[in-house]
């Protein structure tokens, strides 16, 4: 059984520089004022991530260093279990998590650029009040929005991340996430490119966490659910990444891959816990 709060989610600022980590807040109108906060700490390993750090990856007895540029994926249809096992869905629930530097939109004639952007934590508010038990999302989009770029919800939209400056050549869908690094094999040098995305992509998609103790939210407390996401098992995609350093819509087994690697290993639960509200 579902229930569904009623509302329409803002929409992030497009082209807004940021140098910092940015908590964007998405207001689900309702009667209660209690908040959900997700966080997805970037890490490799048991390491702090930066851009353009190089990092040691081993690959089929290859001693790899690996420089990421672009993190960048979209989680999407969000729901709390609550200890009937009912979901309470979050509408319009479409986020871009993303930590890259600037991106030149190739698709505009003057030279503009997507801003660098850390973004890893969302704050919903107007969470009805409960107890909840687990918390289930999606990574990518739908098909009724991936099918028509046009319509917008959540953070969705044609002019917004990688539905624009980051989309496929023709624009009729999104990247549901996107891993853009330089490789270092000795003095060789490649450059490893990863997207993935489509339909049949968004069916297994869903993460389902349980929490190891309930959490009440009420008007005094808030829900805060923290996520490690290890960068590292992302380059597991593939036993070889230096050969396999292309990834698009004509290696659909790969961008599976691609996808199970964040999914199965990479998204790792640190912490539900309540908060304060703010």
């Amino acid at each position: 059984m579902k229930k569904y709060i009623s509302g329409v989610a803002l929409l992030t600022a497009i082209f807004s520089s940021c140098s910092q980590t940015e908590i964007q807040e998405v207001i689900v109108p309702a009667d209660q004022g209690n908040t959900l906060n997700l966080q997805f700490d970037n890490r490799y390993g048991d390491q702090d991530f930066e851009l353009l750090k190089r990092y040691s990856y081993q690959s089929n007895d290859a001693n790899l260093e690996v420089a990421f540029e672009r993190l960048r994926y979209w989680v999407s249809n969000v729901k709390l279990v609550n200890t009937s096992g009912e979901e309470v869905a979050i509408p319009n629930s479409y986020y871009l998590m993303e930590e890259t530097g600037a991106v030149a939109v190739p698709h505009l004639v003057n030279g503009e650029q997507y801003p660098a952007n850390k973004r890893d934590e969302i704050s919903i508010k107007n969470v009805p009040s409960g107890t909840y038990q687990g918390l289930k999302f999606s990574i990518g989009v739908d098909p009724k929005y991936n099918d028509n770029i046009t319509l917008t919800a959540g953070e969705l939209g044609i002019l917004n991340g990688m539905g624009f400056s980051d989309g496929w050549m023709w624009f009729t869908s999104y990247i549901f996430q996107k891993l853009d690094a330089r490789m270092y094999s000795g003095d060789e040098l490649k450059n490893l490119r990863w997207d993935s995305g489509s339909n049949a992509l968004f069916e297994g998609a869903e993460k389902s966490i349980n929490f190891p103790t309930a959490v009440t939210v009420n008007h005094e407390q808030g829900l805060h659910v923290g996520f490690q996401i290890d960068v590292r098992q992302l380059l597991s995609t593939t036993p070889d990444p230096w050969r396999d350093n292309l990834i698009s819509q004509s290696r659909p087994e790969l961008m599976t891959a691609f996808r199970d690697a964040l999914l199965q290993r990479g998204i790792i639960l640190q912490q539900a816990e309540n908060n304060k509200q703010k």
